[in-house]
């Protein structure tokens, strides 16, 4: 279940077929962009 014409690539996260288009929840964006953030390594090279 979920929006009509999407396809789940993932869980909880949708595509638009044809196009780069993904459907998600702002938590599960927010928390991708938090996983692949660089800011921690900066104190470890001070």
């Amino acid at each position: 279940m979920g929006i009509k014409g999407t396809v789940e690539v993932s869980e909880g996260v949708r595509q638009v077929p044809g196009t780069d288009v993904f459907v998600t929840t702002l938590d599960k964006l927010f928390n991708w962009a938090r996983a692949g953030s660089m800011w921690p390594v900066t104190f470890g090279l001070a």
